[in-house]
């Protein structure tokens, strides 16, 4: 019996750590004048491309009809060790959606 147990617990905790060591990507949503456009922002690299893969989703969605065309999607790369406050992410979520092509 506890031969089954021991690997049984093993397994759950690696689950659990595996679980934990993902961290998420944070979005937010910029209205500018009924045109929104949603930053999904990394705080670490591998976030950071996680957000590019989202955002590249999202765009291809939008692109095919899928999401809604009013609402852009671009990435933010806040890893450098520099953190945004509310208004220069708001800004650089903007700024990238205006440097985007359509």
């Amino acid at each position: 019996m506890k031969r089954l147990i021991i690997p049984a617990v093993v397994a759950a905790v690696a689950l659990a750590w595996i679980g934990q060591a993902q961290a998420a990507v944070e979005t937010y949503t910029v209205d500018m004048n009924g045109y929104a456009v949603i930053g999904f922002v990394g705080s670490t690299p591998e976030d950071y491309a996680r957000a590019q893969q989202q955002a590249n989703s999202w765009e291809a969605q939008r692109h095919l009809m899928l999401k809604p065309v009013s609402m852009k999607a671009v990435a933010i790369d806040q890893s450098q060790g520099v953190a945004l406050n509310k208004v220069e992410l708001r800004q650089a979520i903007v700024q990238a959606a205006l440097a985007k092509t359509p």
